[in-house]
């Protein structure tokens, strides 16, 4: 049965609306309306526990009535916490804004109802019988409504990560391929004996060139296995940086001179031996250098300046390559993150690289960040590496 235009609805025809109602917000929505409507309360909100925090899902008021009755930070931290967790009703401003926990009987409130009262009501309203059903009719409807937000939620994240499991098998197989058929494809001309002589060379630094490309993704597969499992390890030894570094240019020096890129280099020779992990701190240069040359245009920069700040090391990879977005910026060390290059670029890789090299720039106690202007403005990555005078030595995390 529905109310007469204008009339206040029942008790029972609000239970009967909320019963249409599915998620938090629906719900909240449908009792500010009723609130309203039925008590004159011109102004109010509803917060609902949820993963251990209150969480304001609805808010009303009249064209007239002014925020500074409900001001949020200030409710937050005071009556709404008091109302829930006391599960008493609390009154302010000469009881003209009310806050009810909202919850079962004997139960702890699953939330708490602010409410701003008309000033003939004083505080009676609030205690009144309907005002009473009204909080347990809500609350049944809130933990209904919250459970069916959270399957929603769950539901969501699932078909996430079912899309990205698709999403990062297509692109481990494709990363996969690339260096196999040029392998085969070398392998079955060497075989064949036709292959001209002065070819044979290119074939053998062809299927070698692959096939370290190969073994750099697998490896990257099981570092990230790793991490995930909290097994990635250092070896420190004493190591000197600057031989690292230029082991590491020698390495990227091939493919920048067929882009023909000018790569500059700043190495202090006056930063002393440290413990670290040689073979790990390769990877990090070799991951940003990499990168540097392989998203710069032909014709572009790149350069690695190392040098030695206080009791840190501090590595800048710089680029006047593609850049990276600002909103991209804070997920740029996520794991099989890309800034959809995987879609745009199959060359991209397999979007692990850089979050195991944070990985090793933490164990080491470290720090790493990202800079760009925006997309085509080139990238800069500063890692800072604490100089340990010996492996003992606690971790210290730079910014």
């Amino acid at each position: 049965m529905m109310s007469r235009k204008n009339e206040p609805l029942s008790t029972e025809e609000l239970a009967l609306n909320l019963s249409q109602a599915h998620t938090l917000r629906s719900v909240a929505d449908t009792v500010g309306l009723y609130c309203g409507k039925k008590f004159g309360c011109p102004a109010g909100m509803i917060f609902v526990e949820r993963h251990g925090h209150l969480e304001l899902v609805s808010a009303w008021r009249s064209k007239d009535t002014s925020t500074k009755h409900l001001p949020v930070d200030m409710m937050r931290k005071g009556p709404i916490i008091q109302a829930f967790r006391t599960g008493e009703p609390v009154f302010l401003s000469k009881k003209r804004v009310a806050f009810l926990p909202i919850g079962i009987p004997k139960q702890p409130p699953v939330g708490v109802m602010a409410l701003v009262l008309p000033q003939s009501n004083g505080g009676a309203s609030p205690l009144h019988d309907d005002l009473l059903r009204v909080r347990r009719v809500l609350s049944a409807s809130l933990i209904r409504a919250r459970a069916y937000d959270d399957a929603l939620a769950a539901r969501t994240t699932a078909e996430q990560i079912i899309r990205e499991k698709d999403e990062f098998f297509s692109i481990i197989s494709h990363e996969l391929k690339n260096p196999m058929m040029p392998i085969l494809g070398w392998a079955v001309a060497l075989s064949s004996g036709t292959l001209p002589a002065e070819k044979q060379n290119l074939a053998l630094d062809g299927i070698v060139r692959n096939v370290r490309a190969l073994n750099y993704l697998i490896e990257d597969l099981f570092d990230a296995a790793r991490i995930s499992s909290g097994k990635l390890r250092l070896e420190r030894t004493e190591i000197r940086i600057q031989e690292i570094a230029r082991e590491v240019l020698s390495a990227i020096e091939p493919n920048a001179e067929i882009k023909k890129l000018r790569v500059s280099t700043d190495i202090s020779g006056a930063i002393p031996p440290f413990y670290a992990d040689p073979r790990r701190l390769r990877q990090v240069l070799a991951n940003l250098l990499n990168n540097a040359v392989k998203f710069t245009p032909g014709g572009g920069s790149v350069s690695l300046r190392i040098s030695k700040r206080g009791e840190t090391v501090e590595c800048v990879v710089s680029d006047t390559g593609k850049g990276i977005e600002p909103k991209f910026l804070p997920l740029v060390f996520d794991k099989f993150s890309q800034e959809n290059r995987a879609l745009r670029n199959r060359s991209a890789g397999l979007g692990l690289g850089l979050s195991i090299v944070r990985e090793i720039v933490h164990l080491h106690g470290g720090s790493i960040k990202a800079i760009s202007d925006g997309i085509d403005k080139g990238s800069t990555f500063i890692v800072k590496l604490p100089m340990r005078k010996r492996p003992g030595e606690p971790k210290k995390h730079f910014n």
